[in-house]
């Protein structure tokens, strides 16, 4: 956001600044490249970090590798990794991935969901809404 966190990118722990944010002075382009730098060092200074709860996950058992998960998630959180047997699986990176359930739109075979927003717990919320 422009005013209230005007060097935070969308991808949590990163970061622009300078020109790469918009044509600035040269005073406040340095200015924001101290506070890149600043919150950066916050980051690589903890020992450990923790993530949201809400995060993806795939069923490996109906997975089936054909990577639609993958272009369908804007934060880059899976990749495809081969497993024995000559089989792809999709593997979430619970680091990356902010929960927007892109991939379990995408995936044919319902294998991708989100932690705590599987579809039978939706719809008992749904039906619980309209009671």
């Amino acid at each position: 956001h422009v005013k209230l966190q005007p060097i935070d990118f969308s991808t949590k722990g990163v970061f622009v600044c300078g020109l790469a944010h918009s044509p600035k002075p040269v005073d406040e382009a340095i200015a924001q490249g101290l506070g890149a730098a600043s919150r950066a060092s916050v980051i690589l200074s903890k020992d450990n970090t923790t993530v949201e709860g809400i995060v993806s996950h795939v069923d490996e058992h109906l997975c089936r590798g054909c990577g639609e998960c993958v272009q369908a998630c804007p934060y880059g959180a899976i990749e495809v990794e081969d497993r024995k047997e000559d089989k792809k699986v999709a593997h979430v990176q619970e680091a990356l991935c902010k929960g927007c359930g892109a991939c379990s739109v995408a995936c044919p075979t319902g294998a991708a969901s989100v932690f705590h927003y599987e579809d039978q717990e939706v719809l008992t919320m749904v039906e619980a809404a309209l009671n």
